[in-house]
């Protein structure tokens, strides 16, 4: 997926609903129980909502530009997203709250309150 995080991003960004959004792996379970899946995050245009018509939209032109492998098990939507300082967002930030760990350099986010909207999503537990 890491390969193609930019075409991903171009892919869903095409969408007027989608802001901008960010995808990461995560990994659940250990030895022979370990799984993993892609998650999508999503922020939405104010007013916009992450239906279940718009969220097979998204992983429907995934599937057609990228491939089947590309496609996210999960979309969320969130209505912020970690970034740096510089206003790049934190693809290391999200990793680390997905998977429930702590996130070293929260204090090089510009918005660390972000990290609890992708952390403490109901969705990810399940």
């Amino acid at each position: 997926v890491r390969h193609l995080e930019p075409l991903l991003v171009l892919v869903v960004e095409q969408f007027d609903e989608v802001l901008e959004c960010l995808a990461v792996e995560q990994v659940t379970g250990a030895g022979l129980e370990q799984r993993s899946r892609l998650v999508l995050f999503v922020r939405l245009r104010d007013g916009a909502a992450l239906t279940d018509a718009l969220a097979n939209a998204i992983c429907a032109r995934i599937r057609r530009g990228l491939t089947p492998h590309h496609v996210p098990r999960l979309v969320l939507a969130v209505p912020d997203l970690p970034r740096t300082l510089n206003g790049k967002l934190s693809e290391v930030a999200v990793r680390e709250a997905v998977h429930g760990r702590p996130v070293r350099n929260a204090d090089a986010l510009a918005n660390p309150g972000a990290l609890a909207h992708v952390r403490d999503h109901p969705a990810l537990r399940a």
